[in-house]
């Protein structure tokens, strides 16, 4: 499966990340980036970096502080009115998040030795899930759309086992996995996807109220 990236720039000892953004906006400016620095949730936390690369969207990056994980950011990546288009998709999304990456952050990386963490664009569900995908994989690999009492026991322990684990499974990711894997029509897709939620909903109901 494929995903839009993130990409941190982590601070060094003893650096907040409002200095660390103010460093993420100097050598912006230096590669010959137009930027925009702004408040959102507080002072000068926001940094907007507009991109324009030769066949993907010129788009606005934003740039924001982490200051629980003493961080920062690139949280989205927005299209311009001017690129005629409204939606990135992951392919587009992930080069321009690349190439501010390497251009910036590395360079940052290389001056003052900030560590830079990001995602794969590829991953695998058994990533997100590793302690309940077994679970999972016994309902998929058996009848999972019969209404045999057997598969409906499957597809409970399937949901028990991601509450009791404490994993989030996304309802997209849920979705694309099915969709990639085995091929399920959409109605049928979002018919289980509402009914995980429903469920996963309840169980926690439960455990706030018992």
């Amino acid at each position: 499966m494929k995903r839009y990236k993130d990409c941190t720039l982590e601070c060094i000892k003893g650096q907040s990340p409002t200095e660390l953004l103010d460093i993420v906006m100097r050598v912006s400016e230096s590669k010959g980036y137009k930027i925009e620095r702004y408040s959102s949730m507080s002072e000068r936390d926001s940094l907007a970096v507009y991109i324009n690369e030769k066949g993907l969207p010129f788009s606005r990056l934003i740039v924001f502080i982490n200051t629980e994980d003493k961080s920062v950011a690139v949280i989205n990546i927005v299209p311009m009115p001017e690129s005629g288009t409204a939606h990135i998709e992951y392919t587009e999304y992930n080069q321009l998040l690349n190439i501010f990456r390497d251009n910036v952050f590395i360079e940052i990386n290389k001056q003052y030795g900030n560590p830079i963490y990001e995602t794969a664009e590829d991953y695998t569900i058994e990533e997100i899930i590793p302690l309940s995908f077994p679970a999972l994989n016994m309902w998929l690999n058996a009848f999972p759309l019969s209404a045999h009492p057997l598969d409906t026991k499957r597809w409970n322990a399937f949901v028990v086992a991601l509450h009791t684990n404490n994993e989030h499974l996304s309802l997209d990711d849920f979705q694309k996995y099915i969709q990639e894997k085995y091929g399920w029509k959409e109605d049928v897709i979002e018919e289980f996807s509402l009914k995980l939620e429903s469920q996963l909903n309840l169980l926690e109901y439960y455990d706030e109220h018992r």
